[in-house]
């Protein structure tokens, strides 16, 4: 049998305008408003790409639910083939609706994808699937306690849990809480279109953005719509390590490629270098660590850092302060925003500017 395929094709130039395939599960109890709202947010960023004459991606909202016959499209066959979507947004569940043990055949489904280089995100309870599915061991990600999901209550944690809404690790999008599929989406129009087209539709739709989640939209965020299936390989494989370790023979083996070849097409395909990169999603998950609590020498040990002195001066390059005074800043807002945050959830706000 054949591999499955992603959209995205190894001999696409980064430059050429590619069709990307977003796919929404569709569960039982899924959240309705998930699929409208992001297939209209992709529509507004298209006509905006549209206006400005911009090459780049181009987003497809595509809606995909349990069939006899497996998971399948419930329209875009035409367009997409047997094709696996670029990237596959599992929502949360209604609030009302009590959620159901989850089929096996769509976790299997996820696991395929994750496989076969789709990028996954999840929202609240549509976060603990990608857990049940098994793609979140050891990452760092945003998920709701799994004690208000009866039919995932013992399901073991395995990954590290951080206090912000989102969290984006590379290849997985994880949000849980208040506004979780308003930043979740948000964050899908940066990876697609870039920050710029983002920032223009928050500027549209008038939206206010808390600091805090604003920062963490925008974050590092490393293509991976380039198409170059080999590069996609290596970066797969470096965010599931957060790059520790790596040195460019194993970033070679990884993708299959000489080290010459490998230096020209990762930069083409990511516009940075590969130690340019791993240093940048080193420290990046560093900021997820200390966002967490971590302690600063502890963390720079965690990513690969024995020389603290080093550590402490790459991040204040990148991040543009010390990890001992961001730990405090982060800090101070997590406080804020306890004090003014209640813990509800909200997708109505999203759903009518748009």
């Amino acid at each position: 049998m054949d591999a499955p395929r992603n959209t995205l094709q190894p001999d696409r130039r980064p430059d050429t305008p590619t069709l990307m395939e977003v796919a929404v599960v569709e569960f039982p109890g899924s959240l309705r408003a998930a699929a409208p709202i992001l297939s209209e947010l992709a529509q507004r960023c298209n006509r905006t790409v549209a206006a400005g004459r911009r090459t780049g991606a181009r987003m497809l909202v595509t809606r995909w639910t349990m069939s006899a016959r497996g998971m399948q499209r419930i329209a875009g066959v035409e367009l997409f083939g047997d094709a696996l979507p670029a990237i596959i947004v599992v929502p949360g569940s209604e609030s009302s609706w009590t959620m159901a043990p989850p089929d096996e055949r769509l976790l299997a489904w996820l696991q395929e994808c994750h496989d076969g280089c789709s990028l996954l995100a999840g929202c609240d309870e549509g976060g603990l699937l990608l857990a049940a599915a098994g793609v979140l061991a050891g990452r760092s990600v945003s998920v709701p306690d799994p004690a208000r999901c009866p039919a995932l209550r013992t399901m073991v944690p395995s990954w590290l849990p951080s206090e912000r809404t989102l969290v984006d690790d590379g290849d997985l999008l994880t949000s849980s809480g208040q506004d979780a599929w308003k930043y979740l989406s948000l964050r899908l129009l940066a990876r697609v279109y870039g920050q710029s087209v983002m920032n223009t539709v928050i500027q549209q739709l008038q939206l206010v953005i808390p600091r805090t989640e604003l920062h963490d939209l925008e974050r590092f965020s490393p293509n991976f719509a380039h198409g170059d299936r080999c590069i996609l390989k290596a970066q797969r494989w470096l965010h599931g390590i957060a790059a520790r370790g790596a040195g460019l023979d194993d970033i070679c083996a990884q993708a299959g490629l000489e080290p010459r070849t490998l230096q020209r097409r990762f930069l083409k395909a990511t516009g940075m270098r590969p130690i340019e990169y791993c240093q940048r999603l080193r420290i990046a998950k560093a900021q997820l660590l200390l966002q967490a609590g971590g302690l600063v020498d502890q963390v720079a040990w965690a990513v690969g850092y024995s020389d603290q002195s080093a550590f402490r001066r790459l991040f204040l390059r990148i991040v543009g302060l010390t990890p001992t005074r961001y730990r405090r800043q982060v800090a101070a807002q997590q406080r804020e925003r306890a004090a003014s945050h209640p813990g509800t959830r909200a997708v109505e706000p999203l759903r009518s500017a748009a």
